[in-house]
């Protein structure tokens, strides 16, 4: 979910970058390298691991400190009994609309290879001919077109739009785009995103048009006398895909001067800065040092501050105790068992719902090379109460999969928050 997430925010973000500063100008093949890129940035940049350059800047590992204390998933223990299982509902949803898209995407490629099958050659190339209304597309390397519907000029226009289609490989573009439109659905900007990339590789193909040497008017009423037409397949470069007024009037604009072709040289930083982002809620792997230790909260009961105690001198002498490491430190059966746990186990405490109390407890602990759970202690406090239930929690903990450095088990400090939170 964390990767998903990333994954939806960068493409907003890219989204909204190339809407700002590339949309307007005619540089199409600039324009699809550019989408590309940013397609292939969206999925990768979350599975990219820089944590150790972050750390070793000061100002970008103060924002990852801020990072994880803001921004980082926190379990949220509630005052009533009655929680509706949101989560629960949006990943049932969210797999039901994946399920529904890709079944869709699959009933399209199964049509199109239908007519591949079915469908002859046309004056000896790849074109197949079709025998209803529909109008011209192409896939691969397939064009599909009515010759009868069409005049001989208007066939040889239809023929070389697509044929630029066939030749640039643009079903390319258009299949990844669909796969990642089926992946982040819930999301409009991914929709959005998917619209440019179709529009531009129709720029392309009419640009191949003009520049064969059709008049630009006559082709223009020839797309609105094919705008009504029937489409086979979202997963094909249609001829006549909307909007067509944009399509026009893109035909239409004065080139861009070539010298603002530099402006796509911003896409570096903008995926630099979306790297570094994307690493901000990790750690580095260096280990921990005496004067590095978080500063510990003295609480009002016994009990607690003998926790605390323990746990500022354990900290005394954690020599070799890492903070992140290159395979951390895993709950059995992972994050979300570890959530699981924490609700289920999590009691907000009759005292501090009579109080109002309500606030965020952070509590860290080293999980040993055995994987068994020490030196527990509250980093961030709100009141005794809330403070003792988090570390009774936490002490109940089984063995975790203990953390590596390379390839041996070592110590590792681990954080988690807690929030109690009043209805």
């Amino acid at each position: 979910m964390v990767y998903l997430l990333k994954v939806n925010v960068l493409l907003a973000v890219f989204y909204g970058f190339y809407r700002l500063l590339f949309v307007r100008d005619t540089f199409f093949g600039w324009r699809r390298v550019a989408l590309l890129l940013m397609m292939a940035a969206a999925v990768l940049m979350p599975l990219v691991d820089i944590s150790w350059w972050v750390a070793s800047h000061e100002q970008t590992a103060s924002l990852s400190e801020v990072y994880r204390e803001v921004v980082l998933p926190t379990v949220t223990i509630t005052g009533s009994a009655s929680r509706f299982p949101w989560v629960r509902l949006f990943t049932l949803l969210y797999i039901s609309g994946v399920l529904a898209f890709s079944a869709r995407m699959m009933w399209q490629l199964g049509t199109l290879v239908k007519l591949i099958n079915t469908s002859s050659s046309f004056q000896g190339m790849s074109i197949r001919l079709l025998r209803d209304e529909s109008c011209p597309f192409s896939f691969f390397r397939w064009i599909f077109v009515n010759p009868e519907a069409q005049t001989e000029e208007q066939l040889q226009e239809i023929i070389t739009h697509e044929q630029a289609h066939v030749e640039q490989r643009h079903s390319i573009d258009v299949v990844l785009m669909e796969l990642l439109t089926i992946a982040c659905w819930p999301n409009p900007f991914v929709w959005l995103m998917r619209r440019e990339v179709r529009l531009n590789l129709e720029y392309l193909a009419d640009e191949r048009v003009v520049e064969a040497g059709s008049e630009r008017k006559a082709y223009q009423y020839h797309l609105l006398g094919l705008a009504y037409g029937k489409n086979v397949a979202t997963v094909c470069n249609n001829f006549n895909v909307l909007p067509l007024k944009l399509r026009i009037r893109m035909m239409n604009k004065k080139r861009t001067n070539s010298w603002l072709r530099a402006k796509y040289l911003l896409l570096v930083p903008v995926i630099g800065v979306a790297l570094v982002a994307c690493n901000l809620d990790k750690k580095t792997a260096e280990p921990a040092t005496a004067d590095e230790q978080p500063e510990v909260v003295s609480l009002n009961e016994d009990a607690i501050e003998a926790d605390v105690q323990a746990g500022q001198d354990a900290a005394a002498a954690e020599e070799g105790v890492f903070d992140v490491v290159e395979k951390m430190p895993e709950f059995p059966g992972g994050q979300e068992a570890l959530m699981n746990f924490l609700q289920k186990n999590v009691k907000y405490p009759k005292e501090a719902m009579d109080k109002g109390t309500q606030g965020r407890v952070v509590v860290q602990f080293v999980v040993g090379k055995d994987g068994s759970v020490t030196n527990p202690k509250v980093v961030k406090s709100v009141s005794p109460e809330l403070d003792q239930e988090a570390l009774r929690v936490v002490k109940m903990m089984p063995k975790w999969q203990p953390g590596k450095q390379k390839g041996e088990e070592v110590p590792v400090r681990f954080t988690i928050p807690v929030s109690f939170m009043l209805r």
